[in-house]
């Protein structure tokens, strides 16, 4: 709720709307291992608040998939081709140890139903997060390498030791946009 709140702070949300999400949104499994919950070429058919651990966003550049965003606690991935019910250009991956809670597009058509003003809402929340994470990494992109692998651990907290990180070096390496031996080696120099 408070996610939503923060989209139009001044605005109350509708009654009842807290008790309908909780009846509706469904904890999905926790994800022991990595797992798509949603594919590129398909119509996606939920939407994510991300409980714990990390979600990534991968898009595609000349065919290539990279890491175009990744997702943290505490927030929402609705990706517009969602909230559009067309066919995604992303695939949305929970990483192992990941939990999240989804929503489903009928849910959602259900809630407008109910609360017309929450299409707005919606729509804003995903395009806020979409362009939250767009500007994120490309004030990391920025940088010179050692500051952005710098920057980016800092920012992802808990992704060293790269052993234990839930996402692999490549992905990581495609969302700073330098070669997976550059990641490395600028990540070892901040030990």
């Amino acid at each position: 709720m408070a996610a939503l709140r923060s989209i139009y702070p001044n605005v109350p949300l509708p009654e009842g709307l807290e008790e309908f999400l909780w009846n509706h949104m469904i904890v999905e499994a926790f994800c022991k291992k990595k797992r798509v919950l949603e594919r590129e070429g398909e119509v996606p058919k939920n939407a994510y608040y991300v409980l714990n651990g990390k979600v990534t966003v991968e898009g595609f550049a000349d065919g290539l998939p990279y890491t175009e965003c990744i997702y943290r606690e505490n927030t929402i991935v609705a990706l517009n081709a969602f909230l559009k019910q067309e066919k995604s250009l992303h695939t949305i991956t929970a990483t192992a140890g990941t939990l999240v809670w989804s929503i489903s597009n009928e849910t959602m058509l259900e809630m407008y139903q109910k609360w017309p003003e929450m299409k707005a809402l919606a729509l804003q929340a995903a395009l806020n997060y979409m362009e939250l994470k767009r500007a994120q990494r490309s004030s990391l992109l920025a940088l010179p390498e050692e500051e952005r692998a710098a920057e980016f651990y800092k920012a992802f907290k808990g992704l060293l030791p790269a052993r234990q990180s839930p996402i692999r070096d490549a992905e990581i390496a495609g969302y700073l946009a330098m070669p997976l031996r550059a990641l490395r080696y600028w990540r070892k120099r901040l030990a």
